[in-house]
């Protein structure tokens, strides 16, 4: 390692906060070495191959997952370790940059073999099911018709992702309610039977106010007069 220096010099990798996308690291980058070293005083292919070195180890993972927000920083780190294997000495430069005085900025020394259990992290990208567009469609539609909802139980539709947790209710002052899903307690549901239950959820989350809430709103009113 170098120590010393500015952060984009005193580091043998660099891992950055990722924001909408691997461009969003790329700016951050180069914003980074012009700052260290003055705009527009080192060249693009030098740039590129200070990023190339530095930092693109980093996003292979990100590349695949796309936003992640509070994770992304050390599912960045993870794949750091993935596809460069820093050797013992290497000084890491982490920048998780958020609002105003969420931003940390810190350095890594690896002092060991550092590892990353591939077969488990690329496998699970690996598996993932491929679905059109209209599926995902449906998912909008379906928390549009949820959204800022109080007093309503959603149903479930498919199987929920094992050691998960999902939400479970909405209370009439709109506290949610969150239950742990442990491993295969979900069975996946006949295709006609998951559209009609979707299709009962929304309107009861559409309907007008429950009796639950009327009587909140009837008690909060006789209180104030």
């Amino acid at each position: 390692a170098r120590g010393g220096g500015t952060f984009v010099d005193a580091h043998d990798f660099l891992v950055f906060h990722l924001g909408s996308g691997p461009k969003f690291v790329r700016h951050a980058f180069e914003s980074a070495v012009a700052a260290a070293h003055g705009e527009g005083s080192v060249g693009e292919e030098e740039v590129e191959a200070m990023f190339e070195r530095l930092v693109a180890p980093s996003l292979r993972l990100a590349s695949r997952i796309g936003p992640m927000h509070t994770a992304a920083t050390y599912v960045n780190l993870a794949s750091l370790l993935l596809h460069a294997s820093p050797p013992v000495g290497s000084r890491i430069g982490v920048f998780s940059f958020g609002s105003g005085a969420a931003s940390t900025m810190y350095a890594l020394r690896v002092r060991g073999e550092a590892r990353v259990d591939a077969a488990a992290l690329v496998g699970m990208l690996d598996a993932r099911e491929v679905l059109p567009p209209s599926d995902f469609v449906a998912v909008c539609d379906r928390f549009s018709a949820t959204y800022g909802r109080f007093d309503w139980t959603p149903r479930v539709r498919g199987v929920s992702p094992a050691r998960s947790y999902r939400i479970k209710a909405v209370g009439v002052l709109g506290r949610r309610e969150y239950e742990y899903v442990p491993f295969d307690e979900v069975q996946l549901r006949a295709p006609d039977v998951a559209a009609a239950e979707a299709t009962e959820s929304v309107v009861q989350a559409a309907s007008p106010s429950s009796p639950a809430l009327q009587q909140l709103l009837a008690s909060l009113a006789g209180a104030g007069s």
